[in-house]
């Protein structure tokens, strides 16, 4: 028998710190390997989606990024 536990807290944030990435590598590759995580921790417990974490991130830091 399978059980079901469903996701944890750091699982959720596992996977929407890998979102976070993978959007934000798409849109400005120069970043690979300088991600600020606690910055991007931020975004995630403030509640903001991250497409508009990805948007703020590179909007602090004046970073140009493709569409």
């Amino acid at each position: 028998m399978q059980r079901h536990y469903g996701e944890t807290k750091a699982q959720r944030q596992a996977d929407w710190l890998a979102r976070f990435s993978d959007t934000l590598m798409t849109r400005a590759p120069q970043l690979a390997g300088r991600v600020d995580w606690d910055a991007a921790k931020h975004y995630y417990f403030s509640g903001t989606p991250v497409p508009d974490a990805v948007d703020q991130y590179c909007v602090a830091r004046n970073i140009e990024w493709k569409e």
